[in-house]
């Protein structure tokens, strides 16, 4: 990031993801003198307040038309998923540039606009799908760009516990405001992966336990052409393994997504070596440097503003435009209009009855 001008910065919506991710990683590189804070907007005064102590330079503002390009850089879109289209239209065409937190939005029709209006802005449109910037996704990465694991035979993904995001309003869990469930959450950020890893799946099957609300739990069998199949399993209230494995003809490796962000382990057939690898070694109790790789989930979120910064400024591409954020919300979309109701042995005929019912309204 260049030191010769300080980026002026807009957080729109002050809400969990604000509070827990942006507003720490905006933190960091006000610190570094990288960047400034000049404007929060939340409908919410209780919420905005709340982000405001830690950015005593900026003003609340009651609409996003006071927002442009000679006053503010860049946009960061941390609100609802609902309001993510028309929020981040509306601000590339003041003329900003927007960092837009997935999902990119609800359905494809507005994620098409939203791309149409930054082919058309002066500024650049990047998605928040910050597992992208993490030591062990990019590793995972190379290591399937390069075949080391040979031709890929399966894989297997999957991400659940019980639910402990914090919410601040029911309207989470409600279709008309949420629009998706575990699948449009967590799951954006697994099919990014996917997708990134692998290319788009040639087909598709998918089941969940919405039965006219929103799903908890989904499971997705992926096909890639006739190379190989995988499995995607996501939760909001079992236990998963929350491990990414990828078997190839040559070998394996495994991730475990929450507890090792710059670890995964490899192994080779035939072999009896095997590793566990700290891809990226960082001590995390000395201060981040911008620039860096990140040895954490927070960190990445630093490092994806970073991103955009340096993309503005013409030094490097951006990591998650729009154009690669739109492939995981197509298949999630498609997900959800030919989803089937997932088997659930433990309710009685009348209840199984009602729950098909409740699918074929979806």
């Amino acid at each position: 990031m260049s030191k010769d001008k300080i980026f002026s910065v807009a957080l729109v919506g002050c809400g969990a993801v604000s509070k827990l991710y942006y507003g720490p990683a905006l933190q960091e590189l006000e610190r570094h003198k990288l960047l400034q804070v000049k404007a929060l907007f939340d409908p919410d005064f209780e919420k905005l307040s709340v982000i405001q102590k830690n950015f005593p330079n900026a003003v609340s503002i009651k609409e996003l038309d006071e927002l442009s390009p000679e006053k503010i850089d860049i946009a960061i879109i941390a609100s609802p998923p609902q309001f993510h289209s028309q929020q981040t239209i509306q601000l590339l065409k003041s003329g900003l540039s927007v960092l837009c937190e997935k999902p990119m939005s609800t359905t494809v029709t507005e994620a098409h606009a939203m791309l149409q209006a930054a082919s058309n802005a002066n500024g650049l449109l990047a998605i928040g799908l910050f597992r992208r910037f993490l030591p062990a996704t990019q590793t995972i990465q190379k290591i399937l760009s390069l075949n080391l694991l040979g031709d890929i035979q399966s894989f297997s993904f999957s991400e659940g516990g019980n639910f402990k995001w914090p919410v601040q309003s029911p309207a989470y869990f409600k279709k008309e405001n949420a629009r998706g469930g575990v699948l449009l959450d967590v799951g954006v950020h697994l099919l990014d992966l996917m997708v990134w890893w692998f290319g788009n799946p040639t087909e598709v099957v998918y089941e969940d336990d919405a039965m006219g609300g929103i799903e908890v739990n989904c499971r997705l069998q992926c096909k890639f052409g006739q190379r190989f199949t995988g499995e995607v399993r996501l939760s909001r209230d079992c236990v998963l393994q929350n491990r990414y494995l990828v078997t190839g003809d040559k070998g394996w490796l495994t991730w475990n997504v929450n507890d090792a962000p710059n670890q995964i382990q490899l192994g080779f057939k035939d072999s009896a070596f095997s590793l566990d690898a700290q891809v990226h070694d960082v001590d995390p109790r000395k201060p981040f440097i911008p620039g860096e790789q990140s040895y954490n989930f927070e960190q990445s979120f630093t490092l994806q503003i970073c991103n955009l910064v340096a993309a503005i400024e013409g030094k490097e591409s951006l990591m998650v435009p729009g154009e690669e954020a739109i492939k995981s919300l197509k298949i999630i979309e498609s997900c959800y209009q030919h989803r089937t109701l997932m088997p659930m042995p433990w309710l009685n005929e009348l209840e199984l009855k009602t729950a098909y019912q409740l699918n074929a309204q979806l």
